[in-house]
């Protein structure tokens, strides 16, 4: 009878944690839209919102084409916003993966990027024997993965969550870093010569 006890025990601790796994991301993301709404004002807020809206939803190029919106942003909150974003949608699919794929709309974003990650690593077969490393190079590069192929693959080729997390995190910084500052670079150069 107590074995029959520990055991269910076992499984409402984990029922517990896999909610919870569900949940942060997406009170994450609710408290950070809740932090915008207050105290950003509406000028930086439609910012915010027009390079997420343009890094985000874009399926090719949304970091390149987001960079004429983030131009508008100091280059460090540019760059720290779309490492945040990037980082809680890694954080709920190493989380989630498996989960993710069963839930109507989201589960066929995430089986399409789970062929992507797939093709990518047929593609690059550098980045499975590079484990970290080549998650971080994958991420790194805009048009071959972003953090839901970049965890996908990490996934893929064995590396656990928090690696997995933190190699799309690097890959993002790195990939936002050399984008704006490019951007920022072009800009200067074509009103010098215009």
């Amino acid at each position: 009878m107590d074995e029959v006890r520990d055991r269910v025990d076992v499984v409402r601790r984990m029922n517990k944690m896999v909610l919870a796994k569900f949940l942060i991301p997406w009170g994450i993301a609710a408290a950070t839209v809740l932090f915008f709404w207050a105290f950003v004002d509406p000028a930086n807020y439609q910012n915010y919102i027009s390079v997420f809206a343009t890094y985000s939803l874009l399926p090719v190029g949304g970091a390149i084409a987001s960079i004429p919106a983030g131009l508008t942003l100091p280059p460090q909150n540019f760059i720290a916003f779309v490492v945040y974003t990037e980082a809680v949608l890694a954080l709920f699919l190493v989380w989630n993966f498996d989960l993710a794929k069963k839930i109507p709309g989201i589960g066929q974003l995430v089986a399409r990027a789970e062929r992507r990650g797939e093709a990518a690593l047929v593609k690059h077969k550098w980045a499975k024997r590079l484990g970290f490393l080549g998650v971080t190079l994958l991420v790194t590069f805009p048009f071959v993965a972003g953090s839901a192929i970049g965890s996908v693959v990490g996934r893929l080729i064995g590396l656990p969550p928090f690696p997995t997390l933190l190699a799309v995190i690097t890959g993002t910084f790195v990939r936002s870093t050399i984008l704006i500052y490019s951007g920022r670079l072009v800009a200067f150069l074509v009103r010098l010569f215009l």
